[in-house]
């Protein structure tokens, strides 16, 4: 069903500590018992995963909705703001996608002196990874543009690129997947820049399997720049100065590589690319404990409110609605307001609630949270996440986070004893949503979810696929679970625990049980946390440090870092420099092998 939200306009009540967002509530009536029910999970859902909302995508109009629905039940409940300036909402900012700036630009200088331009989007369009910047050189043909010694194969053997601007193919000789690693754009980019290029010009051999038109950005934001510029172009560019089709067989057919300077001829070559900076928020709500000092210490229960937007494929909008992810939490989330706020001397410690944003960004709105606080961080005494619980089956639940503190097994066994489910734990504390920002500050958590499904991340996540009877029965356990944690006499203690095997965006030897903060926008790799036990803890790094260089290479961002580690021995010193509180530190760290899965 669909449901008109109420224009924003807030007005506190400071002396009632509440506050009424203007416009007309009457037809949400249908949600007004005090009690946990699968009716009310399901109608918020039904709101929460509707097409008004557009899949609620970080910083847009369809999130901003469903904070001031959010808001408005807060408000309604009674709960107190806890966000800035006496709203329920506490903003942040994150970068965006990509778009082109102005002056992009690319021109041939012939030895004729005739100029030909090239138009940006039609005929070029600069990488994701690509700097800023203006640069014009000499051009030199670097083939498929790989340095592969170990593999016999070199591009950049016997010919100096410094200062130049290397022209080279997509993808590798013969389509030879032994380059896999070697073929991919930031590989490409970053070998592009050690040699001493200016800028990087990749082009679709004719024999490529890929279509001869420039890259289009990524959907997700970049990391940090590559630092170098770089473009891909259409074959027109490499066909203006030689035969392209006859190079790129000679070298697929010969397994050698075909590297040549281009005599008199020079490129201008101008990017720019600006990002986006988005705004969005948590929305942030308290219930007040009875006990008159236990009040001043807080169990936080939170869940994402965003999920990932919409996408337009063949001219339709395919709508990602999320109702799993985490319409179904963020219902869970505010069910347990509702209860709580008509139930406040059955908890003795204080409850904030938090629906948090941009998620699916990277955590981003858990982390802005726990450095920036609301309430002293060092008297939230554990924190209760929500996250995709709407696919009870077979009575499966799983409860990840039990080994951050010594008393939550037993806790969550003596609970379970109510409500019967077959609990599943897992290595570690499964790192993947807003509880590990909290663990990562020395904070005991517990996490609820049901597990992975077919519609995960799909236009076909909708509010008619969840289980609301198995909500209801989760979500009574969360709250018999929170009521538990807010009257215990002691706060439980905090314990660290063995992560599981990592998991890398690409493949690689080596392990060194790093976290790496993806929202971080400053060069190198920022570290989120650290694996216990790993060889990064063994050899003292900590979350903030950046790693900047990594066996004598010099480390931009995430795909540098990968690259590295591709370069380096299990069991042997590797020495890492980081940059922490603003000085440079060498350390020595040894990586151990990858641990799969099995493992």
């Amino acid at each position: 069903m669909r449901r008109r939200i109420w224009c924003w306009s807030v007005i506190f009540l400071l002396a009632a500590l509440t506050s009424l967002i203007c416009g007309d509530i009457s037809s949400y009536k249908a949600v007004s018992t005090t009690a946990i029910t699968a009716a009310e999970l399901k109608e918020h859902v039904r709101y929460l995963a509707s097409d008004e909302l557009e899949g609620r995508g970080a910083g847009t109009k369809g999130a901003q909705l469903t904070r001031e629905y959010i808001a408005t039940l807060f408000a309604e409940w009674g709960l107190r703001p806890m966000g800035e300036n006496g709203s329920y909402f506490q903003t942040f900012t994150f970068p965006g996608r990509l778009r082109l700036g102005e002056g992009n630009h690319l021109e041939l200088i012939l030895p004729n002196g005739q100029r030909r331009t090239f138009i940006p989007e039609q005929d070029f369009l600069p990488l994701a990874l690509s700097s800023n910047g203006e640069v014009e050189g000499e051009i030199v043909f670097v083939g498929y543009g790989i340095s592969a010694p170990e593999k016999n194969y070199d591009d950049y053997a016997n010919i100096d690129v410094r200062g130049k601007i290397v022209l080279a193919l997509r993808g590798m000789p013969a389509n030879d997947s032994k380059f896999a690693q070697e073929a991919t754009f930031p590989t490409k980019l970053r070998v592009a820049r050690e040699k001493g290029a200016k800028a990087l010009i990749l082009v679709s051999g004719p024999l490529s399997p890929f279509e001869d038109e420039p890259v289009p950005f990524w959907n997700e934001p970049a990391m940090r720049d590559a630092g170098i510029l770089g473009v891909t172009v259409k074959r027109a560019f490499a066909e203006t100065l030689f035969y392209l089709e006859a190079v790129q067989r000679q070298i697929d057919e010969n397994q050698k590589p075909f590297s040549f300077a281009i005599d008199n001829v020079y490129a201008r070559l101008k990017v720019n690319l600006q990002r986006e900076q988005l705004s969005d928020a948590n929305v942030v709500g308290l219930i007040e404990g009875s006990d008159p000092k236990m009040k001043n210490e807080f169990v936080v229960i939170g869940a994402h409110y965003d999920h990932v937007g919409f996408s337009i494929r063949g001219g339709q909008k395919q709508i990602f609605n999320g109702a799993d992810d985490n319409a179904s939490g963020t219902s869970g989330l505010l069910e347990l307001a509702q209860y709580f706020a008509a139930n406040r001397e059955r908890i003795k410690r204080s409850l904030l609630f938090i629906a948090f944003g941009a998620e699916e960004r990277g955590l981003i709105g858990s982390r802005h949270f726990v450095d920036n606080p609301t309430v002293p961080l060092d008297r939230v005494v554990a924190m209760v996440n929500m996250d995709m619980i709407g696919r009870l089956r077979n009575d499966v639940l799983f409860v990840l986070g039990t080994s951050s503190s010594p008393i939550w097994r037993d806790l969550i066994a003596d609970v379970n004893s109510q409500f019967n489910f077959t609990l599943r734990d897992s290595p570690g504390v499964f790192g993947a949503s807003d509880h590990f920002s909290f663990y990562n500050k020395d904070i005991p958590v517990l996490f609820f979810f049901t597990g992975m499904h077919e519609n995960y991340h799909r236009p076909s996540d909708d509010w008619d696929t969840l289980n609301y009877e198995g909500m209801e029965r989760i979500v009574q356990m969360v709250a018999a679970v929170v009521e538990r944690i807010a009257n215990m006499p002691e706060r439980p203690q905090f314990q660290r625990v063995p992560q599981p095997a990592e998991r890398p965006a690409a493949p690689v030897r080596v392990s060194t049980g790093i976290v790496p903060d993806y929202s971080w926008e400053g060069e190198g790799v920022k570290l989120m946390g650290i694996r216990p036990g790993s060889p990064a803890e063994k050899a003292g790094l900590k979350a903030g440090d950046v790693i900047v260089e990594v066996a004598g290479k010099q480390i931009r961002n995430l795909y540098d870092y990968m690259d590295a580690l591709n370069s380096v021995e299990p069991n042997k010193p590797v020495t890492f420099t980081i940059l922490r509180d603003g000085q440079k530190i060498k350390v020595s760290v040894v990586p151990e092998p990858m641990r799969r899965e099995a493992e």
